[in-house]
């Protein structure tokens, strides 16, 4: 794997049958090292352990790719730039590398929080005026409401 002088682009070189190897280009804003699920065994898994296995996956093109974790095979200025680019989803959950797992810190902007607020007083003024919703306990109730519903309607 190699970046470019940007550090936008990762050139990934992966053997394509006997003898031959061929050139993958990916942005790197789309690469993403996996996310371990069991979140209480995170230092337990291979990509956690200096002599484990990253594997990384890219979101656009939907490859794999598995890179040697030891330092030996990196460039120890790049790694953990490296590191940080790829794990933006799971922030959090370890703290060998930085990484974010949709977690939102900004605050909504004036218009969303008017609106916000209009969507709950229009909320409130239904609850006043139609009472609140009774959610039916069984199908047959639920049936039987929707049936008495169809004949009122009928009747009108």
């Amino acid at each position: 794997m190699v970046y470019n002088k940007d550090k936008d682009l990762v050139f990934v070189y992966k053997p394509d049958g006997f003898w031959n190897e061929h050139e993958y280009v990916y942005e790197v804003h789309h690469l993403e090292r996996m996310v371990p699920s069991p979140v209480t065994a995170v230092p337990e898994l291979s990509c956690q352990r200096d002599d484990g296995i990253t594997t990384v996956h890219c979101m656009a093109t939907k490859d794999y790719m598995k890179f040697y974790s030891e330092d030996k095979y990196w460039n120890l200025d790049l790694k953990d730039d490296f590191m940080h680019d790829t794990g933006n989803m799971w922030r959090g959950y370890t703290d060998k590398y930085n990484g974010s797992s949709f977690f939102v810190h900004s605050e909504p902007s004036e218009e969303i929080k008017l609106t916000q607020m209009k969507v709950d007083k229009e909320l409130d003024e239904a609850v006043k005026k139609h009472g609140e919703a009774k959610i039916p306990e069984t199908y047959e109730e639920n049936f039987y409401d929707r049936i008495q519903k169809k004949r009122e309607q009928i009747a009108v």
